[in-house]
């Protein structure tokens, strides 16, 4: 019998001047000092501190130390669509692909996911190739799922935003509380989805994916479910 696995996972980002200024130099800074995914009046995003870290571990190993099991992961996935070295695919075709590997190592359907958590930058490029990718998954379903980008409010904690936001997700789940997209305030007619722009919204949920992606075009997709 293999012996029980346990191992932890992480990321971490504290803004520090060489990137920051690289930022700056490309006028990627929303110029009112608002994070505004989805926003037909966002002007960029902002840079944001964070540190996150997960126990990963099999059923044995959480049955054996008697751990409180907090969520469980059902399904994971990568791609690399290599469109622009920092643009993604504008019909979001890598983010697509990812999430539709996560379904597939889960064995699941779209009308599974109760929620997703975009990576949801403020960018332009970033908002409409996202929209896109949820159309393209989720069918006419997309339109009544809802969505939200944290980084409204953590703003862009780059290497650290994956485990920074499945922690998010994973606290979304365990709470029955959708984190809100914050900052909205003018509707794009290129991003027409559930952006969960009241502010967060009590809901019961069962499975939430979390999405990312990054310079290259590496993008990934982690689906949770509820312990």
């Amino acid at each position: 019998m293999d012996a029980p696995t346990r191992c932890c996972v992480g990321g971490a980002y504290l803004v520090e001047r060489e990137l920051f200024a690289k930022f700056d130099s490309a006028r990627a800074f929303a110029k009112d000092g608002f994070v505004r995914p989805f926003s037909k009046d966002r002007t960029g995003l902002l840079l944001g501190d964070g540190v996150a870290c997960l126990v990963l571990e099999s059923e044995e190993s959480a049955a054996a130390r008697g751990a409180n099991v907090l969520a469980r992961v059902a399904g994971w996935g990568i791609s690399s669509d290599a469109y622009h070295a920092s643009r993604p695919h504008p019909e979001g075709r890598g983010t697509a692909q990812a999430m539709e590997s996560a379904l597939q190592v889960a064995g699941l359907g779209p009308d599974a996911v109760d929620y997703v958590n975009v990576h949801g930058t403020g960018t332009a490029s970033n908002d409409t190739s996202e929209t896109g990718a949820l159309r393209r998954v989720f069918g006419d379903r997309a339109a009544h799922l809802p969505v939200s980008s944290t980084k409204s409010t953590t703003g862009h904690t780059l290497e650290g935003a994956g485990a920074v936001e499945a922690v998010i997700t994973l606290l979304a789940l365990n709470h029955g509380l959708i984190p809100p997209t914050a900052n909205f305030t003018t509707p794009d007619p290129e991003c027409d989805l559930d952006y969960v722009t009241e502010g967060a919204r009590p809901a019961s949920l069962r499975r939430a994916m979390t999405t990312n992606s990054a310079f290259g075009g590496v993008n990934t997709a982690l689906l949770l479910e509820r312990a």
